[in-house]
């Protein structure tokens, strides 16, 4: 579907021990590969970073500042937050 682009900029982040709510134990590290990498084919900004750790507040507590950081506009010019960024 052809739309046009919006002004808006999107902060992703996902743990490397990410499990599906399934409980089946699948990653949810390939579907937001592929979400980076479809909203950046579309022309949007977009930063993105992986970190070691699993989806809950003892991993977001440091990455919720980068991502509002990024988002406020306070951070650097690159699409791939911090040292933790994986292309």
């Amino acid at each position: 579907m052809n739309s046009p682009r919006l002004p808006v900029r999107f902060y992703l982040d996902a743990g490397t021990m990410e499990l599906d709510m399934t409980g089946r134990g699948s990653s949810i590290l390939v579907p937001n590969r592929h979400l980076r990498d479809v909203l950046r084919a579309k022309g949007y900004e977009v930063f993105y970073q992986e970190f070691h750790g699993a989806h809950d507040y003892v991993s977001w507590r440091g990455t919720i500042a980068d991502g509002l950081i990024l988002l406020g506009g306070g951070g650097g010019a690159s699409s791939d937050a911090g040292h933790r960024a994986a292309k």
